[in-house]
């Protein structure tokens, strides 16, 4: 098996993992929890200020100039906060002032994970970001093509946004792992899958914490 196609195992088994997950099985059923919405908002905004700018340092590091990588880079999320924000405005509006204004445990560990990676090198770092724009490509694709996410269902332009937009985006990220892959040597690799593995198991928790209550 080689590198790429480990790196995509990993995330065929997560699937599983990920369409239990509280947040999305929201959005599959079109349930709207406005609070779990604006919490997702919020600890996504933090998350963003930290990655991206350790995404465009992990570009660099490796001369990396793709058109849809370069256009991630300097992605804030707008469109599809706002789409995420208009369903929680129209269902409950109040819940916004209920929200934890704080880093939560998933943005949190993820972040650290993420920089823990940069320091063990260049290589793993750039496996442990992509789990973010993969991750994201991958799901939504898989739950539009399966009828998971039908038209209709409230979140479907945002799944549909994210299968447009991070779908190329994972498609020129895996081209870019591939070559990189080949430069290292197995226990490289090795380090590389695990880093990617560990930063999918916190998307998953990312998703999941924006419906944890307080207290």
């Amino acid at each position: 098996m080689t590198f790429i196609e480990q790196f995509k195992k990993i995330m065929q088994d997560a699937m599983p993992a990920f369409l239990a997950n509280p947040f999305i099985k929201d959005c599959e059923a079109g349930r709207i929890d406005a609070r779990a919405l604006y919490t997702y908002i919020y600890q996504d905004n933090i998350y963003l200020d930290v990655y991206l700018p350790l995404f465009s340092k992990g570009l660099d590091n490796f001369g990396i100039d793709s058109e849809s990588l370069r256009q991630f880079e300097g992605d804030q999320e707008t469109e599809p906060h706002l789409m995420l924000q208009k369903l929680a405005d129209e269902k409950n509006p109040a819940a916004k002032a209920t929200i934890t204004k704080e880093w939560l445990p998933a943005t949190t560990g993820y972040l650290k994970h993420i920089q823990d990676s940069q320091k063990e090198g260049d290589f793993i770092f750039l496996c442990s970001l992509a789990a973010c724009p993969y991750v994201y490509g991958y799901l939504t694709e898989k739950m539009i093509e399966s009828g998971q996410i039908k038209k209709g269902n409230p979140f479907y332009p945002w799944f549909d946004f994210y299968k447009g937009t991070d779908g190329q985006l994972t498609v020129d990220f895996m081209k870019v792992l591939e070559e990189e892959a080949d430069k290292v040597d197995e226990e490289m690799q090795s380090r590389g899958l695990t880093a990617f593995y560990q930063a999918v198991q916190f998307e998953n928790d990312f998703f999941a914490q924006s419906l944890e209550k307080e207290g």
